[in-house]
This record gives structure tokens, sequence and C-alpha cells, in this order.
């Protein structure tokens, strides 16, 4: 069980008693949070009582809280579309890998009929064509390559811009952090 802290906070004039199992600087911020959103909605409104400076400084403060709720959520999935494309992007790859194995195969299938046939008898027609083939599937082969190469340049980019999000969310995220005022 976590150990469980204890600090008095002054808000709105009142002391009050704050528990929980966060630092007590952290129990220090939040009490001084609330103290300067209930001050400035004083400020604003003098003839509020201080239960409706209350339930307004709730609503001022659950406002910022679902907003920024909010601008997380839109990250979150922001992050998750390129995770997504990242994830396309490899099997597409694996794909052509396949495919490209296939070739290989089928490159090696022709290069033993062509050692074949020439040993058994001098180069003809058939021999011509097979070579024709042979030089096809291997342009074939280079540009299934070259694709490979291209799309594993894409995914290095998706995972840059992965990279790049995580960060704008890492900073977004301190920035909020850092936004509270403070109060010691």
């Amino acid at each position: 069980m976590s150990q469980k802290n204890k600090v008095l906070v002054k808000i709105n004039g009142q002391e009050y008693p704050i528990v929980g199992a966060e630092p007590k600087e952290y129990l220090l911020k939040v009490g001084s949070f609330v103290d300067d959103n209930m001050e400035a909605v004083a400020r604003a409104n003098k003839r509020l009582s201080t239960s409706m400076i209350a339930v307004l400084t709730c609503i001022n403060i659950s406002d910022q809280y679902l907003k920024l709720k909010r601008l997380v959520e839109e990250l979150q999935q922001e992050m998750e579309r390129p995770k997504e494309k990242v994830a396309e992007m490899e099997a597409y790859i694996e794909a052509l890998h396949g495919k490209l194995n296939e070739k290989n195969e089928e490159c090696s299938n022709l290069e033993n009929k062509i050692r074949e046939i020439e040993t058994n008898m001098e180069e003809d027609e058939e021999v011509t064509l097979l070579r024709a083939q042979l030089q096809a599937k291997d342009e074939d082969l280079e540009k299934a390559q070259a694709l490979i190469n291209d799309l594993q340049n894409k995914l290095f980019d998706n995972q840059i811009k992965l990279v790049q999000a995580t960060k704008e969310l890492e900073d977004s995220m301190s920035k909020n952090n850092h936004n509270k005022p403070k109060r010691f």
C-alpha cells in the first residue's frame, strides 16, 4: 500500500487538508491551481457567493480538462496512423519478398534449363528464347528490387514521422505540465 501524504492548502481564504498518494509538492500545486482559478472567478464576478465561485471554477477546470483530454485523444489517434501505415508497408514488403523469392526460383530454374540445353546441343531458337525470358525475368527482378528499396525508404520515413509525432505529443504534454501556475 502506498504512503499517503497530507498537506494543508489555502483555497479562497479557507484552509483545507488534502490527502493523496502523490508527493506533497504535487498536492500543493493542485491546491494552488484551484485557489488561483477560484480567485480569478471571484475577481471577475464580485457578487458571487463562495459556492457559486466554486461551481464556476469547477466548470472552468472541467472545460480545460475535457479540451486537453480531447487533444490527447486526437494526438494518440494521429500517432496510430503512422503505425498502421508502417504495418501495411511491412506486410506489402513481405509479400514483395515472397514474389522476389518466386522470381529468384524461376530465374534459377531458367538458368538450369539453359545449361542443360547448351550441354546437349548447340544454341538454337529455344535457347535464344530462354535467354530472352531470363533477361526479362532479370529485369522484373531488378524492378521488384527497386520497388522493395522504395518501400523500405517509405517505411523508414513513416518510422521517422512516428518518432516525430511521439516527440510532439511528449512536448505538448510537457508544455501543458509547465503551463500550470506554480505556487510555493
